[in-house]
């Protein structure tokens, strides 16, 4: 009979198990944080596109009734104390104010979007018909807001 047989697991199979489960751990939540990077840039794009199809509505009957009354949002030139547009003024992400709309989340139920959360905001061009998100989405290091460049982010870069 062999008297000293050993049962059980050594302190080196342990250490090794745990550092497995680490690094498991770690890529799934690794994982995990990008796909929810991806569904948030899908749909804050999702988002905007459905603005802009409303918008572009709005700008067309506006052209044809050569009436402009009927744009939707406060104009930006009369939005007070709002740092993060005062920003996206300062950085020329705004050229021209005067032909810039902020959509409140009364304007986007009017319009029929009442599934939009409003947040930080939207704000739109009715000539151009283009959309800035005003809270930006950033990607290494850099913060986009424009649908015009958003639709231009390849899904696999969102880091």
């Amino acid at each position: 009979m062999l008297g000293n047989s050993i049962k059980g697991l050594t302190i080196t199979t342990l250490v090794i198990t745990i550092i497995i489960m680490i690094i498991i751990a770690s890529i799934t939540i690794y994982t995990g944080i990008e796909i929810m990077k991806q569904a948030n840039l899908q749909n804050i794009n999702t988002n905007m596109m459905l603005i802009q199809a409303k918008t572009k509505t709005i700008a067309e009957q506006a052209k044809f009734n050569k009436d402009v009354s009927n744009y939707k949002g406060t104009k930006i030139t009369q939005v007070t104390e709002n740092k993060k547009i005062e920003n996206l003024i300062s950085n020329n992400i705004i050229e021209n104010n005067e032909k810039y709309y902020l959509l409140s989340q009364v304007d986007l139920n009017e319009m029929g979007l009442e599934k939009i959360d409003v947040g930080d905001g939207y704000i739109v061009e009715y000539e151009t018909n283009e959309i800035i998100y005003v809270k930006g989405f950033e990607i290494k290091n850099q913060t986009y807001y424009k649908l015009s460049e958003m639709k231009d982010i390849d899904i696999e870069d969102v880091e």
